[in-house]
């Protein structure tokens, strides 16, 4: 016996849904039944794709990787037996925050007049690197680093960098600032998305007192005073906070701003949107 449909989609629900239980009651089926079907796909494929334990299941690296070939060989056979009526998968683009900062607006604008027949979903996720290699999206946005050999990338452009201060902050009333100025203060920095390392060298670096995963958190604890933040210059128009000022950094070097998608992506749309976005950059 093969791999068939079905082993495929019992696997994406189950990584999915994190829980063997949830994803047999989203197909409709028993756990022993999902549970066998899941067995059966590994014995074929000759790996360990689920890590079961006491709080459900999780990706191996083995998973991880076929995870990507599950979905885009699922996409295909349902765009192959689909209606031509049906409308075409969108184009999933990801981002940690801000998307394509002041040329967002334009993209979103400018999409459907060109493409009409491809919905284009931004969708907000912690681990870009981690969606583009599981295919829950076709292409990043990535702020910072540029992307690593295993993926294909275009350098778009670079923002400048602001501190983000408490209101009452005793630099609040600065027109700038430098990374000097900031040696003696405490840091509240984004893991997930942030890009404030290898800013200073190590006897002057400030201290991260507040490490947080979401910009929510990094906002909440900036204007609770629990120390400063360092970001590029989109959040002084995304969030705006009453109890938060934006101070521009004026010594810091800016922050790259990349697409990055890996070799399989496959969207008919992707060399398209490339485009676009290149020329509302350029513009």
């Amino acid at each position: 016996m093969g791999v068939e449909l079905r082993h495929l989609e019992a696997f994406l629900a189950a990584a999915e849904e994190g829980s063997i239980s949830r994803a047999a009651r989203l197909l409709r089926v028993t756990q022993p039944a999902l549970s066998r079907t899941l067995s059966q796909l590994e014995q074929q494929v000759g790996a360990t794709l689920l890590r079961r334990s006491a709080k459900g299941v999780e990706l191996t690296a083995e998973g991880m990787a076929f995870r990507r070939k599950a979905t885009q060989a699922v996409d295909a056979f349902t765009e192959a037996v689909s209606s031509p009526f049906d409308a075409p998968r969108p184009l999933r683009v990801g981002h940690a925050w801000a998307a394509l900062g002041r040329f967002t607006t334009g993209l979103i604008r400018r999409w459907p007049v060109e493409h009409p027949e491809y919905r284009l979903q931004l969708r907000q996720v912690d681990d870009l690197y981690v969606k583009l290699d599981e295919a829950a999206i076709d292409i990043a946005v990535v702020r910072g680093q540029r992307p690593g050999p295993r993926y294909r990338h275009a350098l778009l452009y670079r923002e400048n960098r602001l501190v983000a201060a408490p209101a009452q902050h005793e630099l609040a009333d600065r027109l700038s600032v430098t990374l000097g100025d900031l040696a003696r203060y405490d840091l509240v920095v984004n893991t997930a998305s942030g890009t404030t390392d290898h800013l200073w060298d190590e006897s002057q670096r400030p201290t991260v007192k507040v490490e947080v995963a979401t910009v929510d958190d990094w906002l909440s604890n900036i204007a609770a005073g629990a120390g400063l933040g360092i970001t590029p210059d989109p959040s002084s128009q995304l969030y705006q906070r009453p109890e938060i000022v934006y101070l521009p950094l004026r010594d810091a070097p800016p922050v790259a701003v990349y697409l990055a998608w890996p070799p399989s992506s496959a969207h008919p749309a992707l060399r398209d949107f490339l485009s676009i976005v290149k020329e509302l950059v350029h513009q």
